[in-house]
C-alpha cells in the first residue's frame, strides 16, 4: 500500500487551466516517477470494472495489514515538480469539436495512488472539463480480513475523493466485490461475488459512507455487472439475487443521504450462456421485483459500450466482421432498448446513467514512453484493435454528444468514460507479449503522457 506523507504541504495555488506549459510540467513529472509507483504499488489489487467481449483475470492482490482508518486530512492543490526531460513530439490539430455540457461528463479512474500522482489525475480530468470523476471501492480491498478493520486502502481512497471533491468534483463510488471472509465457502479463492449474507454488503457500503462522508459523494452504483459470474460468483445470475443485496444496501445509504443518486448495477451487455445472463431479460426480471421507482434520486445504470462499432451504428452489418451481428454490441442499440424497457415498466420518468462506456485500441499506445516508445503490444481479442486512435477519439466525443442532445437528452444522465489511467499502471502495457486489454480504453498512455482522446476531449467546448 501506499504511504501518504502529510505532514510538509506545499503552499497551495490556483490551478491555471488549459496552459500549454503546465501541461508539458505534469507530464513529465508523471514519467519521472513511475518508477517509484511501480515499487511502491507492487502488484496492483484490482480495482476496475469490466472488459467487455471477454474473460478477465484481476492481478494478484497485494497482502495488506489490516489498520483502524485514520482521521481526514486537508488536502494541498496539485503542483508539477519537474521539467521536461524529452521535448514531445508535435501534435497534429484537433478539427474542431462539438459544444458538449460538462455536468454530464465523467470519467472512471484508477484512485489507489499516491497523493501527487492523485493531484496530476484530478488535473486532467478538469482540463478534459468533466464534472464527474468515478472509481471503484473494492470490499475485498478495504476489509480484507475481518468485519470492521480496514486496510490503509480506505485512507488513501478517502482523503483523494476529497481532495477532488474540494476541487469542485461530483464523485461516485461503485461499491463492488465481497473478500474471501464474507463470501460463501465454496466460493472463497474463486472469481468476484457477492457474500454469503446481504447485510454484510450493506453494513460495507454504509461502513464506506461512514469513513468518506456524504458530502463529496454525488452518486453510489450498487455492484459492477452482476449478470456475469465473474462478477457474481457464488450466488445465482438472477435479478432476484442482485435485488436482494440492493434493497439492503440501498436501505443503508438512505439513511445517511437522501440526495445521493442511488444507481442499480450496470450490466454487461450480453447474451445468456453458461457464465452470462441476457443483460435485456435482466433487467426486465430487476424491474419485476419492484424497484424504488418514486424516488427521484434513483437511477438505472447502463454500460452501452459499442465493442468496435460506431456510436451512430445499428445493428446490424451488412458485410459481418465479428461482434457487430447483435444488438448488444452497439452503443445506441443498448441505450435505446433499456429506454424501452423503461417505458414498458412505467419508468418513463426515470434516467439512464452511463456508469461505464467506451472504445479500445492500441493504436497509438507505447511502452514507456509516448514520445519515442516502442509500440504496445495489443491484447488477443481482435476487435479490441479495430479502430484507429483517431476512430476511437471520435466516437468517445460522439457518444457524449449523442447522450445530450435530441430524444436521449431527455432521460440520459451522466455518462462515466472508461478509462482514466489503467494503461498507465505498472505492467499493463507491454512491448513483448500482449498487454492488459484495459489499457486499449485508457486516455492516458503508458507514461501518464496524453493519447489522441484525451486530446479530442479537451478540445471540445464545455458549457
Amino acid at each position: 500500500m501506499l504511504e501518504r506523507d502529510f505532514s510538509v504541504q506545499p503552499k497551495r495555488f490556483t490551478v491555471r487551466l488549459l496552459t500549454l506549459l503546465f501541461s508539458v510540467l505534469l507530464i513529465a513529472s508523471f514519467s519521472q516517477s513511475a518508477g517509484q509507483l511501480a515499487r511502491a504499488q507492487g502488484t496492483l489489487a484490482a480495482t476496475f470494472g469490466a472488459v467487455v467481449g471477454g474473460d478477465q483475470t484481476a492481478p494478484t492482490q497485494m497482502p495488506i495489514t489490516a489498520t483502524p482508518v485514520a482521521a481526514a486530512t486537508d488536502v494541498p492543490n496539485a503542483t508539477p515538480t519537474s521539467a521536461p526531460t524529452t521535448a514531445p513530439a508535435a501534435q497534429p490539430a484537433i478539427p474542431p469539436q462539438p459544444s458538449l455540457h460538462s455536468d454530464l461528463m465523467g470519467i472512471q479512474v484508477y484512485a489507489n495512488l499516491e497523493v501527487d500522482r492523485w493531484w496530476g489525475i484530478v488535473d486532467r480530468a478538469q482540463f478534459m472539463g468533466f464534472k464527474w470523476i468515478k472509481f471503484q471501492v473494492s470490499w475485498k480491498e478495504l476489509e480484507p480480513v475481518t468485519k470492521g478493520e480496514y486496510s490503509p486502502t480506505m485512507t488513501v481512497l478517502r482523503d483523494n475523493m476529497i481532495y477532488a471533491g474540494r476541487r469542485g468534483f461530483k464523485m461516485m463510488l461503485s461499491i463492488v466485490n465481497a473478500p474471501d471472509w464474507a463470501r460463501p465457502a465454496e466460493a472463497r479463492g474463486q472469481q468476484d461475488g457477492p457474500p454469503a449474507n446481504p447485510q454484510d454488503y450493506a453494513d460495507f457500503v454504509g461502513a464506506v459512507l461512514d469513513q468518506f462522508g456524504t458530502q463529496y459523494i454525488s452518486a453510489v452504483e450498487l455492484w459492477n455487472e452482476p449478470n456475469l459470474q465473474r462478477e457474481w460468483t457464488g450466488q445465482p445470475i438472477s435479478a432476484a439475487s442482485y435485488r436482494r443485496y440492493f434493497d439492503v444496501a440501498y436501505n443503508a445509504i438512505r439513511a445517511r443521504s437522501g440526495s445521493i443518486v442511488v444507481l442499480t448495477a450496470g450490466l454487461a451487455p450480453t447474451g445468456a450462456g453458461a457464465a452470462s445472463a441476457d443483460d435485456r431479460q435482466y433487467l426486465r426480471d430487476l424491474y419485476k421485483t419492484g424497484l424504488p421507482l418514486n424516488d427521484p434520486n434513483f437511477a438505472i445504470g447502463v454500460h452501452p459500450y459499442g465493442w468496435a462499432n460506431a456510436p451512430d451504428a445499428r445493428c446490424c452489418a451488412e458485410q459481418k466482421q465479428g461482434w457487430d451481428d447483435q444488438p448488444y454490441f452497439f452503443f445506441l442499440d443498448n441505450i435505446l432498448t433499456y429506454r424501452q424497457i423503461m417505458v414498458e415498466n412505467n419508468h418513463a420518468g426515470g434516467k439512464l446513467w452511463g456508469t461505464e462506456f467506451g472504445w479500445s485500441t492500441f493504436d497509438g499506445l507505447h511502452y514507456k514512453s509516448h514520445v519515442d516508445g516502442p509500440p504496445a503490444v495489443p491484447t488477443g481479442e481482435p476487435w479490441m484493435n479495430r479502430i484507429t486512435e483517431q476512430q476511437q477519439a471520435e466516437y468517445v466525443v460522439r457518444a457524449f454528444e449523442l447522450a445530450q442532445t435530441g430524444d436521449l437528452a431527455a432521460y440520459m444522465g451522466p455518462m462515466m468514460l472508461w478509462n482514466m489511467n489503467f494503461a498507465s499502471l505498472p505492467e499493463f502495457v507491454k512491448a513483448d507479449q500482449p498487454s492488459r486489454p484495459e489499457s486499449g480504453y485508457s486516455v492516458l498512455d503508458s507514461d501518464w503522457g496524453t493519447r489522441l482522446v484525451y486530446r479530442y476531449l479537451e478540445a471540445a467546448s464545455k458549457n
